[in-house]
């Protein structure tokens, strides 16, 4: 399979993908932080500033109750 897709192309869909997620969720920064997740470090992931690792990306999906590959997959 060739895989040409940029670093720009997947860091956008990446960010979007977690952005609707988010939202859906509704979760406030109170709630993220009784989670463990820094609602600071959330959002620079959103704006793309972030670098999250694949535990942080986990951690994520499982407080929000999405499969982590949604987060990946092309619309």
């Amino acid at each position: 399979k060739d895989y040409t897709e940029t670093y720009t192309a997947f860091q956008k869909r990446f960010c979007d993908n977690l952005k609707k997620a988010l939202k859906k969720a509704g979760m406030s920064q109170r709630q993220q932080l009784l989670s463990g997740l820094d609602p600071r470090y959330i959002a620079r992931i959103k704006k793309g500033e972030g670098n999250p690792t694949l535990m942080t990306v986990w951690r994520i999906c499982k407080t929000i109750g999405v499969d982590p590959k949604n987060l990946f997959e092309k619309s």
